[in-house]
């Protein structure tokens, strides 16, 4: 390849030749991930999951818990899926259009390697132990082989492993019923002054630390509060086994049926023109509708299992045999309505700033773990555990506006955000053009484009 072809591939995406819908979308689910994180950032982590052990058990905090856990839990991150997937579509679609042969692969495989080594960073030093960009990199390693086959393949191989990921907790389900009950035999026993067989007190060992995933203990929360006491160096040294834990040992199932199903479904929605606001009003609205009316019941059913279970490991399994169901229903409303408004041409203020922090994805959502590093941890603000559920959510709201108003201006003056241009200058070995020549168009302009 000459190096005239080499830099042409090279080139930054035209903003005519930008999907203002993927932007939008991208930018909705930046700031719908930050929604669902906050609270294991500024709270202890099982506070996620349960509103008793942090930040509020009533009134408008238990409120904002359930509005979260029935319309947000899993979706913001299905939804990032879902474009993922089409962007590794797009990106390698745009480079074998343009003549780029083998050399997409060479290209494709050096963006994950980077795209893996900052999410190594993100996890391991900036301290974000949710982070997703590790675990994105290694399904783009995977990914690339399932880009060209039939959108109808890929939509059912989505919804298959979503399937195998619903039977898999089914049984989890069960293990931790059989579990429960043969602690409670155990424990009867020790309360009538019997011994008990080792495999019995490995059994309630095993239970108490299934507990301590979602009710707080006394270890937890020293581990938790250490971690935000003391300087940077003992929290990242500190965190560093939690955290290899929490990247490694779930991330087989995470991988395979959690984010790659939802790629695969974002491929194919990509090519079926759904993701690109090419189908009708009607369609989207009918998709919100759908999916809200499947979605919203199983939700509310699934966080009645968690009140009656007191939101204990046995109430979260059970919950757990309909999550990837109602998951998948409400990605496809929040999808169908945002779809919907853009179609409709509502609101084009706000969809101007989710485009443009859309376009700036990674930017933005390394930005919000270095602000709520800032803000949480002691060598910062030390607000940790300081703050209620509402006043975090009003935290997601200012840096969402900050972002947003931040991103617009950028990409007045410049191409990318600072890490794409970072992201890119690296996967290409080589500085790419920053600085627009002239104004150039208004981030959000071509909103609705296809």
């Amino acid at each position: 390849m000459t190096d005239v072809q080499s830099a042409a591939i090279a080139a930054p995406v035209k903003k005519s030749d930008r999907i203002g819908s993927l932007d939008i979308l991208r930018g909705v689910a930046v700031f719908g991930i930050l929604l669902m994180n906050i609270s294991a950032f500024g709270l202890v982590w099982q506070a996620y999951g349960n509103p008793n052990a942090a930040g509020g058990a009533d009134g408008i905090n238990l409120l904002l818990f359930k509005i979260m856990n029935v319309g947000f839990e899993g979706t913001m991150r299905g939804l990032f899926s879902m474009l993922f997937g089409a962007g590794i579509f797009l990106m390698t679609e745009r480079m074998e259009n343009g003549g780029a042969g083998l050399t997409t692969a060479e290209i494709h495989f050096r963006r994950m390697t980077w795209l893996m080594i900052f999410g190594f960073i993100h996890w391991s030093l900036l301290l974000w132990t949710g982070e997703i960009l590790f675990a994105y990199s290694l399904c783009g390693f995977v990914l690339f082989a399932f880009r060209k086959i039939a959108p109808g393949r890929q939509f059912a191989l989505g919804i298959a492993a979503l399937l195998v990921a619903a039977f898999m907790l089914n049984q989890d389900y069960h293990e931790i019923v059989d579990l429960s009950a043969e602690v409670e035999a155990a424990e009867t026993q020790v309360a009538a002054g019997q011994s008990i067989a080792p495999e019995q007190q490995a059994a309630i060992d095993k239970w108490a630390e299934e507990r301590s995933h979602v009710i707080p203990t006394e270890e937890t929360n020293a581990m938790f509060n250490g971690w935000h006491e003391g300087s940077y160096w003992s929290a990242v040294t500190g965190m560093w086994e939690f955290n290899v834990d929490f990247q490694w040992k779930e991330l087989p199932f995470w991988l395979l049926f959690d984010m790659m199903p939802f790629m695969l479904i974002g491929m194919a929605l990509l090519k079926w023109d759904v993701l690109t606001a090419g189908r009708s009003t009607g369609f989207y609205a009918g998709m919100a509708i759908a999916g809200y009316v499947i979605g919203i019941p199983l939700g509310l059913y699934e966080y009645g299992l968690l009140v009656a279970g007191d939101f204990g490991p046995v109430a979260g399994a059970e919950a757990g045999r309909t999550y990837q169901f109602s998951r998948l229903a409400m990605v496809a409303g929040h999808l169908g309505l945002i779809l919907t408004v853009v179609k409709l041409g509502l609101m084009r203020w706000l969809q101007q700033g989710l485009a443009a922090a859309g376009q700036m994805a990674l930017t933005n959502y390394i930005g919000q773990t270095l602000i709520c590093t800032l803000l949480f941890y002691g060598f910062g603000f030390g607000l940790y555990g300081e703050l209620e559920r509402y006043q975090l959510y009003l935290i997601v709201a200012t840096i969402a506006a900050v972002e947003m108003a931040f991103s617009v201006i950028w990409l007045r003056n410049f191409r990318f955000g600072p890490l794409e241009w970072v992201w890119r200058s690296l996967t290409y070995w080589k500085p790419q053009p920053m600085r627009k020549g002239g104004s150039g168009p208004v981030p959000g302009q071509m909103l609705g484009a296809t």
